[in-house]
């Protein structure tokens, strides 16, 4: 299958809309072979009557087959009931050949933000579950789940996007098309392929890019990613969609890592100290090479909270890094952390392995930021240590997590996160919404601690923290209950694809 996606063509006035590039790519889309065109929203600049009515005129010089779905632009100014007036349906499916292509509305009245409500996350779950066999699985959503680079302040993510992805994993779609960011970026978490689109058409390009549109051709065995800028450019990336198989033979094993995060500790009742305790006695159990404590470690920035996390801490065997959260940096946090925790960007490293810590949380306030110079120092760190495994610590999440709403994401996460990909680190632990998760992106294990032992915990299994053993040809997750050591698998993934 070959497709062609275009988007965010924002219909409208010669100030917001470049008419003549749009028009002028018609040829290529009715004779380049093309099975199917996706538009992935803001189809208009601001949902008026007189938009929709020029840009169905332009969709019905198309000769292929089409879907179109909405955006946050395109729901401005009560613009949905044009939408269906004009274009079509705003959710739905299509059956295709041997596949299903099921599309849904993510934009809010007046509103750039997104949400799938519980009536559309059904819809795609149910539609999922009937076509379980479908050869080829493809969902439409304008708002971006996975953060975009090179897009600005990372913002207008969808509210629900951790339940979104792991529903869309766990249904084993192939591919994801969206809009939004006016920034192409594609990423490949587990089997699912993440593929966000340029503006066709807006004259609000990013970094000094160009107008764009994607080719995404869909084979057996690979499928190509390819953005054909109006410049002329074109960068392309291949993706296999062979299912890794179940593997026996891990190899030996290098190294264990226990992650924990949110201990907020203190003399508060939230604070639970017999789970901190019986955690601390598991971890000692099991014997750890290192442990990676991802921010919360006490309720408030304050005297007696880190002196009793120091003593408390006190009883572990082994190293301990730690990289700090907000909370950890309000009141007097910013001079407490070093003094009694060390180092902002922490670091250990053996022959065989490197962790490194970024601290990306800011004194009073929940916000997270990486930034152009730290971030280039942190690689620059990385690219000088030896080969092995790479791995990088911080308290914000880089991709949503369920069960949470997102706001846990860093400002810069879709910066980090392709430079992360990109330099195939191994893997990433971080320490924020206090839900245990694990995903692969790419060849890179991201992995999300719960709550160790504060009532504010979302793990079904209780209080916990998350036990990682690096094997030469495996990496297994696992999250281990704080009170009773019980142990559940997150994840087993191949290191070496």
């Amino acid at each position: 299958m070959k497709i062609c996606q275009i988007s965010d063509t924002h219909f409208g006035s010669e100030s917001d809309f470049n008419r003549k590039l749009l028009y002028s790519l018609l040829d290529r889309i009715n004779n380049s072979g093309f099975s199917l065109l996706i538009h992935s929203g803001d189809v208009t600049q601001s949902g008026r009557k007189d938009e929709y009515i020029e840009a169905r005129r332009f969709f019905k010089k198309i000769k292929i087959p089409h879907i179109v779905i909405p955006g946050n632009h395109d729901a401005r100014n009560g613009g949905l009931k044009l939408f269906e007036d004009h274009i079509g349906p705003v959710n739905g499916y299509k059956e295709i050949d041997d596949g299903i292509i099921i599309y849904v509305n993510s934009a809010i009245a007046d509103s750039d933000e997104g949400r799938v409500g519980m009536v559309k996350f059904d819809l795609i779950k149910d539609i999922l579950q009937k076509y379980t066999d479908a050869g080829l699985k493809v969902v439409l959503i304008h708002h971006h789940i996975i953060p975009i680079p090179m897009a600005g302040r990372e913002r207008n993510v969808l509210s629900n996007a951790g339940d979104i992805l792991d529903l869309l994993i766990k249904g084993d779609v192939d591919l994801v098309l969206s809009g939004h960011r006016h920034y192409p970026n594609v990423h490949k978490v587990e089997n699912t392929l993440f593929v966000n689109a340029g503006t066709t058409s807006s004259v609000k390009t990013r970094y000094g890019d160009v107008n764009s549109y994607n080719v995404i051709e869909i084979g057996d065995r690979e499928q190509s990613f390819t953005t054909v800028r109006v410049d002329g450019r074109k960068s392309e990336r291949k993706y296999s969609r062979k299912r890794n198989r179940v593997f026996y033979d891990f190899g030996s094993k290098i190294f264990r890592v226990a992650h924990l995060s949110n201990t907020f500790i203190s003399n508060d009742r939230s604070f639970l100290r017999k789970h901190f305790k019986n955690a601390i006695m598991t971890i000692n159990r099991l014997e750890p090479d290192l442990i990676v404590h991802c921010g919360g470690i006490v309720r408030e920035g304050i005297t007696q909270d880190y002196e009793l996390a120091v003593r408390l801490f006190s009883t572990v065997d082994g190293p301990i890094l730690f990289t700090p959260a907000g909370r950890d940096l309000n009141y007097l946090g910013y001079h407490l952390f070093p003094k009694y925790m060390d180092s902002f960007d922490q670091k250990y490293k053996t022959e065989d392995v490197v962790f490194q810590g970024v601290s990306s949380s800011q004194y009073d306030s929940p916000v997270g930021i990486v930034g152009d110079t730290q971030r280039k120092a942190l690689f620059k760190k990385l690219h000088e240590s030896s080969e092995g495994i790479k791995a990088i610590f911080l308290h914000h999440n880089l991709i949503p997590i369920p069960h949470s709403r997102e706001k846990g994401l860093l400002e810069d996460s879709g910066d980090l996160l392709r430079e992360v990909v990109d330099a195939e680190i191994d893997l990433v632990l971080t320490g924020t919404s206090s839900h245990p998760y694990a995903a692969k992106v790419g060849k890179t294990v991201i992995v999300n601690a719960n709550s160790t032992s504060s009532v504010y915990q979302r793990s079904v299994m209780g209080n916990s923290f998350n036990l990682i053993d690096i094997y030469e040809d495996a990496l297994a997750v696992y999250e281990v209950n704080s009170l009773w050591g019980s142990r559940r698998l997150l994840g087993i993934w191949n290191r070496n694809g």
